[in-house]
């Protein structure tokens, strides 16, 4: 028996001889032994309770009253971050949030609102915490992230869900993968390497960890915990949504090392706007992550006829 152990990794050979354990579940992600449950409980401890974020968590309680009065809310900006505030003002006026033509906004409170009270809790978190380390592989999640949040955010509109149901796929987005940043910060400070494995498995279970320490709204675990496609009456579920924009930007990442893809984009003669392209590629540029991003221009049928109108006039 001993020689068949000895073929076993380490943490496989500690789970299958822990006898009687009981699984610890939450929601619908199952922690499968007791070292796999020390190391996640030793995240939580030294990672998610004690993260560095630039500020107190608990100046954001302001947000989770619906009757904060505006001077209240705008008092928040001097309690945060400088480069979470930076990246809040370049996020609300982005074209993502329709501030193409209506000129930029320089209230922080005016941010806050245009942006809502509850996600704008979720992005500072994740703006604070994507931010934390400067490293490629925190600039890449960040990436992620957001390309997630606004790809799920056009889904969600073109299958007609209502305006409540958006913002959920939109800020579910944002937050779905701050569970491996939690992890990458633990390596770090820890000077050791977690299984690839062992991530992604249990960087769901984290991020629901987070969901309850800064005290964050619950469907964010249903969204964070996603295991099967979900239909409701009439369209995919949010949690569905997010999943299908999830798989989406994964792929593309995996073949090109970053977000590929083709959409028409605005044009010098007005024809069109803006586009999912463009507005995609604002939303990382608002963040600095634009280099994660590359869009290969198409022409719309009216780009194509004013292409032709050109060609002609110029014989």
């Amino acid at each position: 028996m001993s020689n068949h152990y000895s073929k076993i990794d380490r943490r496989e050979t500690i789970c299958g001889e822990i006898e009687g354990l009981r699984l610890r579940t939450m929601a619908e992600i199952t922690i499968d032994c007791q070292e796999d449950f020390e190391i996640l409980k030793e995240i939580e401890e030294k990672i998610i309770n004690n993260a560095d974020l630039g500020f107190d968590p608990k100046v954001l309680q302001i947000l989770d009253q619906e009757d904060a009065t505006r001077s209240q809310i705008g008092g928040l900006k001097e309690r945060l971050s400088a480069g979470v505030v930076t990246r809040l003002f370049s996020l609300g006026n982005s074209i993502h949030y329709g501030r193409l033509r209506a000129g930029k906004m320089s209230d922080f409170a005016d941010v806050i609102f245009r942006l809502g009270l509850g996600p704008s809790k979720i992005y500072i978190l994740s703006l604070a915490l994507f931010f934390l380390n400067p490293r490629r592989e925190f600039a890449e999640l960040a990436a992620r992230s957001f390309i997630i949040s606004s790809l799920g955010k056009m889904l969600a509109v073109k299958m007609g869900l209502k305006e409540e149901e958006i913002k959920k796929v939109e800020i579910g987005g944002i937050f779905l993968k701050v569970g491996k940043v939690f992890m990458l910060l633990y390596e770090q400070k820890m000077a050791k390497k977690l299984e690839e494995t062992f991530i992604s498995q249990y960087y769901p279970y984290l991020g629901m960890r987070a969901v309850e320490v800064f005290n964050l709204p619950e469907f964010l675990n249903e969204i964070i915990s996603f295991s099967l496609l979900r239909f409701d009456e009439s369209s995919f579920s949010v949690s569905s949504i997010v999943d299908l924009a999830h798989s989406a930007v994964d792929k593309s990442f995996k073949k090109y090392g970053k977000f590929v893809i083709q959409s028409p984009m605005p044009d010098l003669d007005g024809i069109l706007l803006n586009s999912p392209g463009s507005i995609l590629a604002a939303q990382l540029d608002a963040v600095g992550l634009g280099s994660f991003m590359e869009v290969i221009p198409t022409l719309t049928p009216r780009q194509q006829i004013q292409a032709l109108r050109k060609i002609s006039a110029s014989k």
